[in-house]
């Protein structure tokens, strides 16, 4: 509400000027190149964390174990933050591990790379009931081919008009990479079944 702002503003000593026309402050404090630095690797490793949940459709409020590898000394710092780094990104602080070296059962986790040097491991066992998630995305790879097959029938169509078929065109593209992503992630999937079995 800039009527409040403007008038909390005029409050204040020695205001010769209404904000909406004041020049933007001035800072003169130093920059923490290092700390900036750090903070942008934890925030990296946040948003990875994150989108790798969202795109295996993992609940909310579940914890997932993770193993963390970098070098020592970006090790160090994310270990001094790991309450944070757990709690935005929704970890088991005690399944949280730091190391080196991927973890021994990295065939059987989502590889994660948040940065150069960054990685993380995400137990898949952890994130989804594989069996279900195989079901489901057999079920949607099903219709999304018979979405694919409509869209070739329109393109064999020899009258349709070149505005349209190019706009067929587009979306026949985006539905064969969308098909060719989910056989993929089904292939992860399955096995990782046949590993856990």
């Amino acid at each position: 509400m800039p009527f409040v702002t403007e008038e909390l503003w005029q409050a204040l000593p020695n205001r010769k000027h209404a904000l909406i026309v004041s020049p933007w402050p001035q800072t003169q404090l130093p920059r923490n190149t290092n700390s900036i630095k750090k903070f942008e690797i934890l925030q990296a490793l946040v948003r990875a964390v994150r989108n790798a949940r969202a795109e295996y459709s993992v609940e909310p409020v579940k914890r997932i174990s993770a193993s963390v590898v970098a070098s020592n000394e970006v090790i160090q710092y994310i270990a001094e933050e790991k309450e944070v780094l757990a709690l935005l990104s929704r970890l088991d602080l005690q399944n949280l591990h730091f190391t080196n070296s991927p973890p021994g059962d990295a065939d059987q986790s989502v590889h994660l790379v948040a940065g150069e040097g960054l990685e993380a491991y995400l137990p898949l066992a952890d994130m989804v009931d594989i069996s279900a998630e195989v079901e489901r995305l057999t079920k949607r790879l099903s219709k999304m081919q018979k979405e694919y097959d409509g869209f070739k029938a329109k393109l064999s169509s020899p009258k349709a008009p070149e505005d349209v078929v190019r706009g067929v065109r587009e979306k026949a593209a985006e539905a064969e990479e969308k098909i060719n992503l989910t056989k993929n992630r089904l292939a992860f999937l399955k096995s990782n079944m046949l590993v856990s079995n």
